[in-house]
């Protein structure tokens, strides 16, 4: 239950102030207004008082003596600032208070136990409604609620601003009566306020007369304040009687809408003489008139533009630079003219339009928007397309042609002067095409000719060039390529490569199938000296040296790049003949202990040719990564150690020996490498723990979240990780410990030198403090003399690998 207080108060004044204040500070608490002390005493008899306020003022107006039933109640005396300590009263229990000291008279009431704190379901709701009037004082509008009895229960910051109320007059909750009162006495009423047309006249000016208000509120009325604003009021009804109120300035808003007003017989008159049609945009550049003749011509209608800037418009659609170049111009309120953009007819077909316009300013000078007009020039552009058309493109194919193929070139060779990147030139034609000619007939020939280009196209990117020069003969242009011949040739002929595959592939002409497949030459550039003629004359001799070689082929101008081509191209088929021939081993190097223990091995995969011998991996494993052989090497090598791991297994001395395994980039990437891992080493039935795969720094560090999760799924079958050659690419150490690693193997270049070079040495000794640091085992490679030894197990390394303690070799000589 609520302590109940009486306050003695004549004048009213003081019980707003003191609700409020008690609700704040969380009291529960009922306030009981009397006037005088005979007014009280029924309160008294129905009421369990805890306490009596008196302000200062209504001391002498008390009875003497008081009755009885009032001299063992508190009473709390309200005393001037001023006011110094002397009998004030002469009965019962009186504690003087400071008046307008509101917080140390609740203070008192709290202490002598008269006002109770609020309930915690009770200080919630307090919390939301203090959190509600937050929320509600943010609002842009002025908001005031108004109870059946006409009392102002609720508003915001925003009423006291717009409506240039007194504080101290709304916290009180006064009744709406009062507010009138205050109002009408300043003049907000006067003729020259009280509203904007009939409606909120006839309404505002019941006030000026007197006359009853309370119900006969307008939905919405329009007043203006002495300040030149203009104000809009919606009234909303509540089911207890009460009601809503809120305030919204409207001044801007009404300007506007005059402003548009006065224009608008001006701008109708111009647009219905013209085909064309006119626009208008405010300040902010969007638009808030169209007339004229644009219904006809564009699918949005006039509405849907109203409020949006013309790059905002859904169907609008000009190149980044254009609408870049647009706007610059409107930021800088400058004319333009004939700004060239896509639209969207009715009928869903494009709609070329022009655009002009010229910025607006009013009579001070500012700027308030633009206006202009618009056409529909489709068919000029249509016009403008076809002559394009029939001067840079092939009729039949719809591929550029000469002329544009040589503009083309011109530009792609200045491109790879400035870039210093290498370009491509193919120059190729279809093998026997004449013969489709003649016995087929032309119409059977241009199909096909159609078709190879539509092949051609897809075996290059959107930035390349696929042209035809005339009869059989195509040209595609590569820009971009790496700025090293070599790299810039492997990719050229990977272009070509697609092109074979693509134009290989039967032709579907009729119900009948016919075969005509490609010669292809190909000639690199980077010289911007080069002159067109002579690229084409290049790219040409190579064709034909790719037709003396028996057709269907490619060929490079370059003698040396195409023997390179030649022999890359014979080397991938060899690799392949070797995976299906089983002609891959491992050879292994053993991993020893500060004893020189055999611990373990790194598996290291040898290609034992049948006429090349003893292939390096140097040059074979490169040449896997380009073509995706890796992924089947990756797996006879895995498949492999693992049997080994099996063979080990039943041998009590190797038993416990660990295997490490190097994986590449390309293989550790493969979407399926985890499953990969794990159903070989089910397959195969050897122990994941003595397991260890060989990762590099930069593998790592490409996409570090992938490699960490994929690392981790390996890891709870027993997977070991090592970082192989470490201290040689960009680790970030951030990255080091968030990778489940179990080793680091120092690469074999810091071990060579460590002896002779500092720089090595204090490498090779940071490597073994940070494995240490992390819990990682250290692998130095590449120890070969026995003061590399004692240097790296002075300095605390515990493995080695080198050919001090064996060189590569088959299982068998472990």
């Amino acid at each position: 239950m609520p302590s109940i207080l009486i306050l003695l108060d004549d004048g009213g004044a003081l019980t707003g102030a003191l609700r409020a204040a008690s609700s704040q500070v969380g009291l529960h608490v009922q306030w009981l207004e009397a006037p005088s002390l005979d007014a009280a005493q029924p309160l008294l008899e129905q009421h369990a008082v805890g306490a009596v306020v008196l302000p200062w003022t209504m001391r002498r107006a008390l009875a003497q003596p008081l009755p009885a039933c009032w001299l063992d109640i508190p009473w709390m005396l309200l005393v001037p600032p001023d006011w110094r300590a002397r009998q004030a009263l002469a009965w019962g229990p009186v504690h003087c208070v400071r008046e307008g000291d509101t917080e140390a008279l609740l203070q008192c009431l709290r202490e002598l136990g008269c006002a109770q704190p609020q309930s915690p379901d009770h200080q919630t709701v307090q919390e939301a409604q203090l959190t509600l009037q937050r929320v509600v004082d943010s609002v842009s509008q002025g908001i005031a609620l108004i109870d059946g009895d006409g009392f102002v229960r609720v508003h915001n910051r925003r009423v006291l601003e717009l409506l240039d109320l007194p504080v101290d007059l709304m916290q009180r909750q006064p009744s709406l009566d009062e507010v009138l009162r205050f109002q009408k006495d300043r003049g907000d009423f006067d003729e020259a306020y009280i509203g904007w047309d009939a409606a909120s006249r006839g309404y505002l000016g019941s006030f000026f007369s007197g006359q009853n208000h309370h119900t006969q509120s307008p939905e919405v009325y329009l007043r203006r304040t002495a300040q030149g604003r203009y104000l809009e009021g919606r009234t909303r009804m509540l089911p207890d009687g009460g009601w809503v109120r809120t305030y919204t300035d409207v001044t801007d808003y009404l300007a506007a809408q005059e402003a548009l007003r006065q224009s608008e017989a001006r701008w109708r008159s111009l647009t219905h003489l013209s085909s064309d049609w006119s626009w208008e945009q405010d300040a902010e550049l969007r638009f808030v008139r169209l007339e004229g003749s644009a219904r006809h011509s564009l699918a949005l209608q006039y509405e849907a533009h109203l409020g949006l800037a013309r790059w905002e418009l859904p169907d609008a659609v000009a190149s980044e630079a254009q609408w870049r170049e647009h706007r610059a111009l409107l930021h800088a309120r400058q004319p333009f003219h004939e700004f060239e953009l896509q639209r969207q007819a009715p009928d869903g077909s494009v709609v070329w339009v022009s655009v002009s316009g010229a910025p607006v300013f009013d009579a001070a000078g500012n700027f308030s928007g633009y206006m202009g007009v618009a056409r529909n020039i489709t068919r000029q552009k249509q016009a403008e397309a076809e002559i394009q058309r029939l001067a840079f493109y092939d009729e039949l194919t719809h591929l550029p042609n000469r002329r544009l193929l040589i503009e083309r070139l011109e530009q792609a060779l200045a491109h790879s002067g400035r870039s210093a990147s290498h370009g491509a030139l193919l120059y190729l034609d279809l093998d026997h095409f004449k013969d489709v000619n003649d016995t087929l007939g032309h119409e059977w020939g241009d199909e096909l000719l159609r078709q190879a280009g539509a092949r051609l196209c897809q075996c290059v990117r959107a930035t390349d060039t696929v042209a035809r020069l005339g009869g059989d003969e195509f040209v595609v242009v590569l820009q971009g390529l790496d700025t090293q011949a070599g790299e810039a040739a492997v990719q050229a002929e990977a272009v070509a490569q697609k092109v074979l595959v693509q134009l290989n592939q039967p032709y579907l002409l009729t119900g009948a199938e016919l075969h005509c497949p490609p010669s292809i030459g190909i000639a690199l550039f980077q010289d911007a000296q080069l002159s067109v003629l002579e690229l084409l004359q290049r790219a040409d001799m190579a064709m034909y040296q790719a037709k003396a070689q028996g057709r269907n082929a490619m060929s490079f101008f370059d003698p040396a790049m195409q023997a390179q081509a030649s022999a890359r191209a014979a080397l991938e088929a060899d690799v392949r003949q070797g995976l299906e021939r089983m002609e891959f081993c491992l050879h292994y190097q053993p991993v020893v202990d500060v004893a020189g223990q055999i611990q373990g091995a790194e598996a290291l995969v040898r290609w034992m040719h049948p006429q090349r011998g003893m292939v390096p991996p140097g040059d074979f494993i490169p040449l896997s990564e380009q073509t995706g052989l890796i992924h089947s090497l990756g797996c006879l090598v895995l498949q492999a150690a693992c049997v080994q791991l099996m063979r080990w297994a039943a041998d009590p001395v190797r038993c416990q020996w660990t295997l490490a395994v190097n994986v590449s980039a390309r293989e550790f990437r493969h979407p399926d490498f985890v499953a990969q891992v794990l159903d070989i080493l089910q397959q195969t039935g050897a122990d994941a723990g003595l397991l260890k795969l060989e990762l590099t720094e930069s593998l790592l560090l490409q996409d570090v979240e992938d490699s960490i999760a994929k690392m981790q799924a390996l890891r709870k079958q027993g997977v070991g990780f090592s970082i192989d050659d470490f201290g040689t690419g960009y680790s970030s150490l951030s990255y080091l410990k968030r990778l489940p690693l179990d080793q680091l193997k120092i690469d074999q270049s810091f071990v060579q030198d460590m002896l002779t070079d500092p720089k090595d040495a204090a490498i090779a000794c940071t490597v073994i403090a940070l494995g240490r640091s992390l819990g990682l085992e250290v692998v130095a490679e590449g120890v070969e003399t026995h003061a590399q030894r004692k240097f790296l197990l002075r300095n605390g390394c515990q493995r080695f690998q080198g050919y001090l303690f064996g060189r590569p070799g088959p299982a068998d000589a472990l």
